[in-house]
């Protein structure tokens, strides 16, 4: 990869990933250090990453750099459980799609971080099993039964919403 297709990739990839380590880290700052972090460390290895794989690189180093400075800040190696920067989610401006914006937002908040995570990473970051697997270092299968749960979690919680805002 030469430095015009880097500079390519950097204002392409970089909005999208700022706003997936802002969730991560919920902190302007941190999300923007390692934001430029994660692409120094892709610059460094740009010439031996296939192109295929430039994403699922991008995505597991934020990833890893975010954890890392989650577990330098916090001695219990506790995830950041909500996820207030979700404006992305839908470009709908109807009062129900804001309405249901807010459920879900609600909704992921409560569930474990590394559901929501894997969640962000299927639906809001369009990455595949094969791409999430290679972001959390683990297999497609382990992929699809962590998200097959969080999703069942994730309805039930907002059913139980709907449910709560009926009464």
């Amino acid at each position: 990869m030469n430095n015009n297709k880097f500079e390519v990739l950097l204002r392409n990839e970089s909005g999208r990933l700022y706003n997936y380590l802002l969730k991560i880290l919920r902190n302007k700052e941190d999300a923007e250090d390692i934001l430029q972090e994660t692409f120094i460390a892709f610059h460094k290895k740009m010439n031996s990453i296939k192109d295929s794989s430039y994403k699922s690189y991008l995505f597991r180093t934020a990833y890893h750099k975010a954890l890392n400075l989650i577990k330098k800040r916090n001695a219990k190696n506790k995830l950041v459980t909500n996820f207030p920067e979700m404006e992305h989610f839908a470009d709908g401006s109807t009062k129900n799609n804001e309405q249901q914006n807010e459920l879900v937002k609600d909704a992921l908040s409560k569930l474990k971080p590394e559901e929501a995570l894997l969640i962000d990473l299927q639906f809001y970051q369009k990455m595949s099993y094969k791409q999430i697997a290679e972001v959390l270092e683990t297999t497609q299968s382990a992929v699809d039964s962590k998200l097959v749960r969080a999703k069942k979690k994730l309805i039930k919680i907002i059913t139980e919403q709907k449910k709560m805002q009926e009464k």
